[in-house]
This record gives C-alpha cells, sequence and structure tokens, in this order.
C-alpha cells in the first residue's frame, strides 16, 4: 500500500503527465496515420509507373514483330529472299539495343536467325541459317558492327528445328502476336523473353513460318535499381509462377549457380524478405490479380511492419505483377523524433511537479508514518506496546486507541495459534510417510506391469513373425514336391515329410534344452535335404552346447535358413548352403562360418533381409547378445557369408575327441579332431 506522501505526489504528477500524454497521442497518431497515407499512395504510384514503364519497354516488340510479319508476307520482303531478310534483321537490331536477336523459321524447318554476338574477334553479330532441301545444312557467319563478314563455319551436328520452338508452336496456334514465359538466353545468360507472329500468304491457305524477336530484359532491373522509395525500399516485377522476372539487384534474378543452364531465380530463393512476404500476405495469390488491378497490402518482415502495392500489368499476354514495398520507419521515422522529444519534455515536468508534491505532502505524513510503524511492528509478530507520538488529529488518535487493543487481542491469539500449529505439523508428517509408502508400492506395481507388456509384446512379435515364416517356407516346400512328383500321392508324401521335418526344426530350436552344435544344424537343415537342385553340407569339430546356449544357438540357425529359403541359397535350384564350424583361439571359442550361392545373381531384394531391420534381424542380433558373440554379415556378388563367434559355448569347456557330431557325421572316428563334413545332401 502506497503511504500518503506518495499518494499525493504520484495523483499531482499522474494528472499533468496524463493531460501530456492525451495531447502527444492526439498529435502523433494524427500524424502517423497522414503518413502512413502517404506511404500508400506512395508504393501505389510506384507500382503504377513501373507498371508504365514495363509496358512501354514491352510494346516496340510487339509493333516490330507485327511489322517483319508484313513484310515477310508481303512483295516488299518475302522470306524467299534470304540476304534481304538477313540485311531487314540486322537493321533492326542496329536500331534496338534491347531486341537481342531476330529470326524466321519456315515450316520446312529452314531457319535464318541474326543475333548479338562477340565471341570471335572482330565479329558483332552472328547469322545462323538451316537449310533442309537437298540436304540439311547448318552454317554460321560472323559479322563485323557494318555487316561485313568475319568468318564462316558449318555446325551440322545442331539438331535445332524452330518448329518444335515454344514461340513457332504458339504462333501457329494464333493469328496474334504472341509472347512466351521468361526465360534465361542460353548465349548471353540474361533474362529475355520471345514475341513472335505467324507468317501466312493467305488466310486459307496454311502457315508458311513464323517471325520472332528476342528481347532482353535485363533494362527493367536497371529501372528498378534507379527508383527511390523511401530510404529501403524497392520494387521488383514477378512472374504469377512465382520466378522473380526483374529486381534492384539484377544478381538475384538468375538462379542454377555453375549450372550449364540457368533459370529464373524464385521467391523463395531469393534474398529479399520484403518482397518474399508482401507476395505472401496477397489474398488468393498472384494468380487472383485482374490485369490491370492494384492490390495494398500490409505485412510484417525482418521484426518490422511493412507497406506493400502490387498492380499486374494490363496486358493479359504478360501476366506478370509489380511489387513495392516500403518500410513504415521510413515515413514515420520524423514523428519519432518529434515523440521522443515530447516524451523528454514530459519526463522534466513530471519531475518538477514530484518535488512540489513530495514537500507539500511531507507535512501531511508524519503522523500517519509514526502509525505505520506501529503497524509494521505488528505484522512482524512484535505486539508489545511501543509509545506512539501525540496525535492532535481526532481521527488518527482515535486509530491510536483502536491500535492498542488490537496488539493486545493479537497476542492472546498468538499463543493459541502456536498450540494449533504443533498439532497440525505432527499430523502432517505421519500423513507423508502414509503417501510415501503408497508411492512405493504404486511405481514397484508400474514396474511389474511394463515388464510383463514388454515381454508380452515380444512374444506376440515373435509368434507373428515365426508364423509367417512357417507359411513362406510350407509354400516353398509343396512347390518342390510338386516340381519332381509323378502323381498327386507323391506330392502329398514328399510335401508332408518335408513339412514334418520343418516341425521338428522348429521345435528343437525353441523348446531344446541340451545337444550338440553338429545336431542342432542338422535338426534346422532337414526340412530342405534330399531336394534336388540344391546341395547342403556342414563341417565342423564335436561340440557339445550346455543347455542354457542352446535355444539362442538354434533361432539364429533358424532365422539364417528361413532367410535363405526366402530370399537367398535355397529359394531357387541350384543353390548351395554350406555351413562349418571350429574351435579358434585356446579353444573356448568357437566360430560358426554359413555360406550361401544362389544360383540367380546377387541382387537388391536377394539375401537382404538380415540386414534389414526386421523384426528377424532382431531376433538374430537379440540371441548374439544373449550368446556374448560377434556377427559378421558380408554381402559378396557371389552370395552371402555371416561368421558367428561364440564363446563359452560349450558345458564344461571345449570337447577334445570323446564327443560326435551325431546323424550322418556318426560313421567319422572320434578320436579324429581335425574337421569333418557332417552332412551332405
Amino acid at each position: 500500500m502506497w503511504s500518503f506522501r506518495t499518494v499525493l505526489t504520484t495523483a499531482l504528477v499522474g494528472l499533468q503527465v496524463a493531460a501530456l500524454l492525451a495531447v502527444l497521442a492526439l498529435t502523433y497518431f494524427a500524424s502517423q496515420n497522414v503518413l502512413l497515407a502517404y506511404a500508400e499512395k506512395l508504393t501505389e504510384r510506384v507500382a503504377r509507373d513501373t507498371t508504365t514503364f514495363t509496358e512501354n519497354f514491352l510494346n516496340p516488340a510487339d509493333d516490330a514483330a507485327a511489322l517483319s510479319q508484313r513484310l515477310a508476307e508481303s512483295a516488299v520482303l518475302g522470306t524467299a529472299d534470304r540476304a534481304a531478310l538477313e540485311r531487314y534483321f540486322y537493321e533492326v537490331l542496329r536500331s534496338r539495343a534491347d531486341f537481342a536477336g531476330i529470326f524466321y523459321g519456315a515450316a520446312d524447318g529452314s531457319f535464318t536467325f541474326v543475333s548479338r554476338d562477340t565471341s570471335v574477334p572482330g565479329a558483332a553479330y552472328r547469322i545462323k541459317t538451316i537449310e533442309t532441301a537437298p540436304v540439311r545444312v547448318v552454317e554460321l557467319r560472323y559479322v563485323d558492327p557494318e555487316f561485313r563478314p568475319v568468318s564462316r563455319r558449318n555446325d551440322d551436328a545442331d539438331p535445332y528445328d524452330p518448329r518444335t520452338r515454344p514461340w513457332y508452336v504458339k504462333a501457329k496456334a494464333s493469328p496474334e502476336v504472341v509472347w512466351t514465359e521468361p526465360y534465361i538466353f542460353f548465349s548471353s545468360q540474361r533474362p529475355g523473353i520471345t514475341v513472335a507472329k505467324a507468317v501466312r500468304a493467305d488466310e486459307r491457305l496454311g502457315m508458311r513460318g513464323a517471325v520472332g524477336i528476342d528481347i532482353e530484359i535485363n533494362a527493367l532491373s536497371a529501372f528498378l535499381s534507379g527508383l527511390e522509395v523511401g530510404e529501403r525500399g524497392s520494387a521488383a516485377i514477378v512472374a504469377q509462377s512465382g520466378d522473380v522476372i526483374a529486381h534492384p539487384r539484377p544478381s538475384l534474378v538468375s538462379a542454377g549457380g555453375d549450372q550449364p543452364t540457368q533459370r529464373f531465380a524464385k521467391l523463395t530463393e531469393v534474398d529479399d524478405p520484403a518482397l518474399a512476404e508482401a507476395v505472401a500476405s496477397l489474398p488468393g495469390g498472384l494468380a487472383s490479380l485482374q490485369p490491370g488491378e492494384t492490390r495494398l497490402t500490409r505485412f510484417t518482415a525482418g521484426g518490422e511492419s511493412w507497406r506493400g502495392a502490387v498492380r499486374r500489368l494490363a496486358a493479359s499476354r504478360t501476366p506478370w505483377v509489380v511489387v513495392t514495398t516500403l518500410p513504415e520507419s521510413d515515413i514515420l521515422g520524423p514523428i519519432h523524433r518529434v515523440r521522443n522529444i515530447a516524451l523528454a519534455v514530459l519526463v522534466a515536468v513530471a519531475a518538477a511537479t514530484a518535488g512540489i508534491g513530495v514537500l507539500l505532502a511531507r507535512a501531511v505524513t508524519k503522523p500517519i508514518k509514526a502509525l505505520a510503524t506501529q503497524a509494521g511492528r505488528i505484522s512482524e509478530g512484535d505486539f508489545d506496546d511501543v509509545p506512539l507520538p501525540p496525535m492532535r488529529i481526532r481521527e488518527l488518535d482515535d486509530t491510536r486507541q483502536a491500535m492498542r487493543r488490537a496488539t493486545s487481542w493479537l497476542r492472546e491469539r498468538r499463543r493459541e495459534n502456536l498450540a494449533l500449529t504443533g498439532q497440525l505439523r505432527e499430523a502432517g508428517r505421519v500423513l507423508e510417510r502414509r503417501v510415501e509408502e503408497r508411492t512405493r508400492e504404486l511405481a514397484a506395481a508400474n514396474r511389474e506391469l511394463e515388464i510383463a507388456n514388454r515381454n508380452s509384446n515380444m512374444l506376440a512379435h515373435e509368434l507373428d513373425h515365426r508364423v509367417k515364416n512357417l507359411f513362406a517356407i510350407t509354400s516353398s516346400l509343396v512347390a518342390l514336391a510338386a516340381r519332381t512328383a509323378t502323381t498327386p500321392a507323391d506330392v502329398a508324401t514328399a510335401a508332408r515329410g518335408r513339412i514334418n521335418a520343418l516341425a521338428r526344426a522348429h521345435a528343437s530350436t525353441k523348446d531344446a534344452t541340451d545337444g550338440t552344435l553338429a545336431a542342432i544344424v542338422r535338426s534346422v537343415l532337414e526340412p530342405y535335404a534330399g531336394l534336388e537342385g540344391f546341395r547342403l553340407s556342414m563341417e565342423g569339430e564335436p561340440v557339445t552346447i550346455r543347455g542354457a546356449n542352446v535355444t539362442p544357438v538354434g533361432l539364429i540357425l533358424y532365422e539364417l535358413a528361413t532367410n535363405a529359403a526366402k530370399y537367398g541359397a535355397l529359394r531357387a535350384s541350384g543353390g548351395t548352403l554350406e555351413v562349418a564350424w571350429r574351435r579358434i583361439g585356446d579353444g573356448c571359442a568357437v566360430e560358426l562360418i554359413w555360406s550361401e550361392l544362389p544360383n540367380e545373381p546377387v541382387g537388391e531384394g536377394m539375401i537382404a533381409e538380415p540386414a534389414s531391420a526386421g523384426f528377424g534381424s532382431m531376433v538374430i542380433e537379440a540371441m548374439a547378445t544373449r550368446l556374448d558373440a560377434t556377427l559378421q554379415r558380408q554381402l559378396t556378388p557371389h552370395g552371402l557369408r555371416v561368421v558367428l563367434t561364440m564363446r563359452g559355448l560349450e558345458e564344461g569347456g571345449p570337447l577334445h575327441g570323446s564327443a560326435q557330431a551325431g546323424g550322418p557325421a556318426a560313421g567319422h572316428s572320434r578320436g579324429d579332431a581335425a574337421r569333418r563334413r557332417a552332412w551332405t545332401a
């Protein structure tokens, strides 16, 4: 709560500041609105002037194309007189510095083109002619500024055909003068546009050809760079497609970097945030503007407010728009400076008023301050009576007596509150202990639920993965059985045997508790043994696997065999699958090598599943981690090679001579410690 002195001083200062602020605000906002209205008119006028300049710049091309078309159709300058046509084109280029080239393309594919070209020393123009009868000849001639020959050469490898060019196609479809979309000229790498008109001898006859003019439009950028739109404002010409046709900084018009063929830069590629935001703020986009229409817009760019005017050219042949942008700070800068001066005066007046208010309030607030001091001590818990100065004002003396009574009552209430507070604190401690115990119980229950949920999801994924693999392999085994069987009974017998073997392999890789490495490999490959056109082999030293490691080893081999049947060596006849293992190091580690040599060429999609992020790969990686094993895959042009290095695999350490691989390998000597072939199919 403020003191009486502060309230009195603040009231005096506040009233004076409010009056001054009201006058300042009225003046400021009125002036601001006038200046902002001027900014809108300025941007609109610049857009209109730029539009007029652009249209006046393009109109001569219309006239030149129409004149050339009429001369080509008349007896004064016919298209058959190639020399006269070249001379006329040269004279047009001399008179119009903004024309980059003028040409005539005939319906038979012949072509006459005169353009500016200084690539040859001493030359100022290049004449390109294409003759199509009796044979195709492309000739390039270079002449000096007076049209005197400099050099010539043939370029018969040039495939140019005027009849396929956009200007010819558009001229053929329209009786009027046509304009192409703006593009970057290949030879000069400058922005330009082509205007063309069809040449017809008679309206009833077909098209004889088309005359066209290439216009360099970089003069528009030069015009825009000379405009003064405030201190930081500018104007640009943009096509409805979003291409920047002309800009005060001509280097921003083209894009493509060091590419042989450049293009117009898009709005999003130009380093001009105000231009992009002005177009983005336009409702309906550029395509919504009608010819000759102007729209005003306000937007934010670079953290400040801008005004803009967007005006489309009146001619429908060129769907371009002129975008003018002007930051409001350029217009409001002077009024902001006046505002700052007024604020400084306002601060000085407020300071003087505050000094006078302090002197006036000091004489009135001394008794009130004494009461406030006593009230402050009470608020800090000090309820002892303290002496107060005499109060000569009746209302203040009544307040002093009331404070005495309130202090006595507060002392009594404090004693009662201290007793109640002790009881509440003890009850709170008991409640906190009960809440903590219950929280720990809930956290333990949540952890158990999370573990159970993860196990359930893992089991569901594994079941889905195995069922899909079993269906795919079963289908393959039935197809292989049908390939060699002669009767349905043979198919059923062969398929039933393979499917039963597959079921045994599945059970052995999931539920086995002990066994030898050879037995596990044999159970996994048993469904494919005896299949015609496949070669299966395994070899290795006798290795007995401890019970805890049987299932992980079986699952890894089962996944590898499934992938081989779906994508690799067991996918088509002629494939070879070799499995070999041996002890390495001090005999405490076992290295298993799985090699696939498919008959089909190795490509994308074959033997690729082990490297993917599928569930099978997740199972292999999880089982390898469980075995503390390392797994290496290598896909070569010949097939897949997997190396699995397992440590601590055997029960009681490595076996020497007494263990047997079992099965088909039982015929080998028990004392043979060398690698042995256990099964060949």
